[in-house]
């Protein structure tokens, strides 16, 4: 097995303590104050993990080291050409996953 998978979803080590991708939360703010508004669109738990994991894999991310980093970090994300390119991404997910939702 690779050693990269073979730690894979172990929190702790050296490397990834303290570190956050500060992108998952504009995802998760975008996709919460969308959704509701879309009430033809499922909503479950596993089609909101589908839409993030489909607009995080298309934006870059953005890691920061510390909480003061992390709140630098978002007000810099939250900048109007920023916030453009998550809705952009985010209202092409809830498309793409809403219009084929893996359930079943």
């Amino acid at each position: 097995m690779c050693i990269f998978l073979s730690s894979y979803g172990k929190r702790g080590g050296f490397l990834m303590e303290g570190l956050k991708n500060i992108m998952e939360d504009a995802v998760e703010y975008q996709l919460n104050k969308l959704l509701p508004t879309m009430p033809n669109v499922c909503s479950c738990e596993k089609c909101k993990l589908d839409m993030a994991s489909y607009a995080l894999n298309r934006l870059s991310p953005q890691y920061v080291r510390t909480d003061t980093g992390a709140l630098f970090q978002k007000l810099n994300n939250y900048q109007p050409q920023a916030e453009v390119e998550i809705l952009a991404v985010v209202i092409s997910a809830i498309n793409k996953i809403g219009s084929h939702p893996q359930h079943g």
